[in-house]
């Protein structure tokens, strides 16, 4: 694992990242051989201290560092310059970051958590694992975590998933950056920001780093402006004022600290709307005024306005100028121009105070100021606020380019996250209500509905289920079919008069799309929802795209239905010639032994002696018995497909009728040796027994005819609670595995039977088959060990005392 694989694009890449740390912790926690050299080092130590600390891997809480509350009260209060520096530092992360899944906290040096704020939700996900104030997040206490190693490394620290020593953390990330005293440079503690961030982890390490930079400094400014304690000691005289500092040199080393400050506080904002609010209110308190109003926009259309004014009578004033001069075409072409200008009031509007303007480089903007009372603009000032101005409109920029790839990011997460689900259904046509499930629930929509046109039919599925007017879906579609560009309707923007009514009901916003199967247009999708949304094209670039991605899966899934059903069709066509080459056969045999009998008889019909006459009838009849047994099996296959194979039920004792069957199999084959072993205690069967016979000749059967010639043949037969289980066994070559769930189709025989021309119809097992499923039975076939088959036959018991299993005696062996 290399510093490359650590990064995060998808939910399946932090899935595998976690499974590969922990495996890797795992290693290391039972042994300290593992190779982690190619691991970060900051963890591979970390873990090391853990381990000899004696840390519990298994512990997903830390401990609390105080018991009560005047305990957590004197941490403040020991701490009390330390949370004031970092109070605005904290007010910034949170409101740069917003709530959606952050958690920001702060720690002192100890690793004592002083503050937790943030997303509300993800909070009290937290709490339960202990992130509380009061709970020691040190190495020594809770093992390896970002506050921890901070304080441990004295470096900026982001642990992703199991990277974390304890278990419990596989679902979040941590970033934490320590602090340092501005003086001597110990610890003073820790920032940290816990979530799932996946999509702004790679900036986060710096924004942290600016942060804790912040705090160090505020901390300064905080000890400045408390009273200054007495620093006489032997041996020091206190230093005699210069008459000689420049007041000019503190004016411009404040000046600059100010234009430092608003610059850092603009840097941290990533929110594209709040950006140009946030600008104007720093120009505003950059320069000392009373407001200002940020402008932008392009010549074709009115600009976009972001005012910020103070409170009072002032803040009003300025207010009212800045309405005024914003709307002045005059003032409005200065947006183009490359440097400061000053407006005087009385030549371009009604007031006596003059306007400062800022341009805003590259983005066709600039920052009207104004100061009342008026005050004169002076070169220091034009620097200060051209500098913030181009810096601004730079942070400007970079925020609308972080959120278009945020925005792309997202996108390309949910088109990956929907192709991944689409991937694994085994029929999406038929699990279209799932399909749309899961659309809805990645564009956060409520409501959808796929139409689909095939045969001059509609086939509708909605989720959920809605009332809808199919003459206006049949209207919508075949526009969208016909067009091929997609429709979008708002209830909210609809002409009143024009009594616009979406087919929808209850729906407010409604996209239609249409989707493409075999490259023609052959349906719609129909997605909407019951509030008021902002579709931007944007989000319909996104929609096109999601009903692209579904008419392709559609397509391929048809494909590989005609596909399949093809392979069957080829593979039903090969078994029907292999089936009539073998029919041919069956019926020949017996048709041409008939037929040269009878042609002996009708040749010799005055010479053929008593023996020989009687001969000739007794092949005549055996086969023509072999033929009818032949078309019997073809009717009754034929009835068992169609559903209709008749059963007449008795009650039937198994010992009577397997002797009978055995008893009529050892005069067509008496050299076949059948060694039996029945229960005692079988129980009475509502079965067919002419059908059940059927059953047992033709396994019996078929053992003979792949066996040796003398057997043995073995058939068992036992009880359990609820069924009956018979077993026959035959010493035969056995059935290869990859051929064992295919004997029982129609018509199949095996390759090696195939190869060698081995007579049969493979008609006798689907017929088994058959017969055994209509009695709601099984059955199938196994490896007899020591070589052979074993056919298993289940039936169940109908009748109403449940049979107790009764094990097979070695006595009632019996051998025929």
């Amino acid at each position: 694992m290399n510093e490359s694989a650590l990064g995060i694009a998808t939910m399946a890449d932090l899935d595998t990242l976690v499974w590969r740390i922990a495996t890797l912790r795992e290693k290391f926690l039972s042994n300290a051989d593992v190779d982690l050299s190619s691991m970060r080092a900051v963890i591979r130590d970390s873990w090391q201290r853990c381990r000899e600390l004696a840390v519990n891997a298994d512990l997903n809480l830390a401990r609390f560092a105080t018991t009560n509350d005047q305990q957590l009260r004197d941490l403040y209060e020991l701490n009390v310059a330390f949370l004031r520096a970092a109070g605005p530092v904290l007010l910034r992360l949170r409101a740069t970051l917003g709530n959606v899944g952050y958690v920001v906290a702060v720690s002192d040096a100890e690793g004592t958590l002083l503050d937790v704020d943030g997303d509300p939700e993800c909070r009290h996900k937290l709490a339960r694992k202990g992130l509380l104030p009061g709970s020691n997040w040190s190495e020594a206490v809770a093992g390896t975590n970002a506050i921890g190693v901070a304080l441990a490394t004295g470096q900026v620290v982001q642990l992703v998933g199991a990277e974390h020593y304890c278990t419990g953390w596989q679902d979040v990330t941590c970033t934490a950056a320590p602090v340092f005293h501005p003086d001597d440079g110990h610890l003073l503690g820790v920032l940290d920001i816990t979530g799932d961030y996946r999509l702004v982890r790679p900036f986060l390490a710096g924004i942290m780093a600016a942060a804790a930079a912040e705090v160090q400094r505020r901390y300064r400014l905080e000890r400045v402006t408390q009273p200054a304690r007495s620093r006489i000691f032997s041996g020091w005289t206190p230093p005699v004022p210069s008459n000689n500092a420049s007041p000019v040199a503190g004016d411009q080393l404040v000046r600059f600290e100010r234009l430092a400050d608003v610059m850092r506080i603009v840097s941290s904002v990533l929110d594209p709307v709040r950006t140009p609010f946030v600008i104007a209110e720093q120009m505003g308190r950059l320069l000392d005024a009373s407001g200002t109003v940020l402008a932008e926009g392009t010549t074709a259309g009115p600009p976009r306005t972001y005012f910020w004014t103070v409170s009072g009578e002032a803040g009003q004033k300025a207010s009212e100028i800045l309405q005024h001069a914003i709307h002045d075409p005059t003032i409005l072409t200065w947006r183009f121009c490359d440097r400061p200008f000053i407006i005087s009031g009385t030549t371009i509007t009604n007031y006596k105070e003059e306007l400062a303007g800022f341009p805003l480089p590259d983005i066709s903007g600039m920052i009207l100021v104004v100061r009342i009372p008026a005050r004169p603009w002076t070169i220091a000032d034009q620097q200060s606020g051209a500098t913030l101005a181009a810096h601004g409109a730079a942070i400007l920029r970079h925020a609308r380019l972080y959120t278009d790839l945020q925005a792309y990011a997202a996108q390309t997460e949910v088109l990956n996250t929907l192709a991944l689900f689409l991937s694994t259904l085994i029929d999406p046509i038929r699990q279209i209500d799932v399909v749309l499930q899961r659309i809805l629930a990645l564009t956060h929509l409520d409501i959808g509905m796929m139409v689909l046109k095939e045969d001059r039919h509609l086939a509708i599925t909605a989720v959920p289920e809605i009332a809808i007017d199919q003459e206006q879906i049949l209207a919508l579609v075949e526009t969208v079919m016909s067009t091929g560009q997609p429709i979008w309707l708002c209830r909210e923007h609809a002409v009143a008069h024009e009594g616009t009514l979406l087919p929808l009901h209850d729906c407010c916003d409604l996209v239609v799309l249409p989707i493409i199967l075999h490259a023609t247009n052959a349906g719609a999708l129909l997605i909407g929802s019951r509030a008021h949304r902002h579709i931007s094209g944007e989000d319909l670039t996104l929609l096109l795209t999601i009903t692209q991605q579904l008419g392709l899966t559609l397509s391929n899934a048809r494909l590989r239905q005609v596909a399949s059903e093809n392979d069957a069709l080829r593979q039903a066509n090969h078994l029907k010639s292999v089936f009539l080459a073998s029919v041919s056969h069956d019926l020949r045999s017996p048709l041409t032994a008939i037929r040269a009998s009878v042609e002996d008889l009708l040749e010799r019909q005055h010479e053929v002696s008593p023996i020989d006459h009687r001969a000739l009838l007794s092949n005549i009849a055996r086969e023509t018995a072999r033929l009818s047994r032949f078309v019997d099996q073809l009717l009754d296959l034929s009835r068992i497909e169609a559903g209709t194979l008749p059963i007449d039920r008795e009650w039937v004792e198994l010992h009577a009728l397997v002797h009978d069957v055995i008893t009529n199999f050892q005069q067509q084959y008496p050299v076949c040796r059948i060694e039996i072993f029945l229960s005692p205690t079988l129980p009475p069967l509502y079965i067919d027994p002419t059908l059940i016979t059927q059953v047992l000749w033709n396994i019996l059967e078929n053992a003979q005819k792949y066996g040796p010639p003398e057997g043995p043949i073995t058939i068992e037969a036992f009880c359990t609670n609820t069924d009956l289980v018979i077993s026959i066994s035959d010493r035969g070559p056995g059935i290869p595995i990859n051929e064992r769930h295919r004997i029982f189709d129609r018509f199949y025989r095996l390759e090696r039977d195939r190869r060698s021309h081995r007579n049969g119809s493979g008609l006798g097992l689907a017929i088994c088959h058959g017969i055994v499923s209509a009695h709601q039975g099984n059955i199938w076939v196994d490896e007899r060990p020591g070589g052979g088959s074993i056919f298993r036959i289940i039936l169940p018991l109908l009748n109403e005392q449940p049979t107790t299993w009764c094990p097979v005696e070695h006595s009632s062996r019996e051998s025929v």
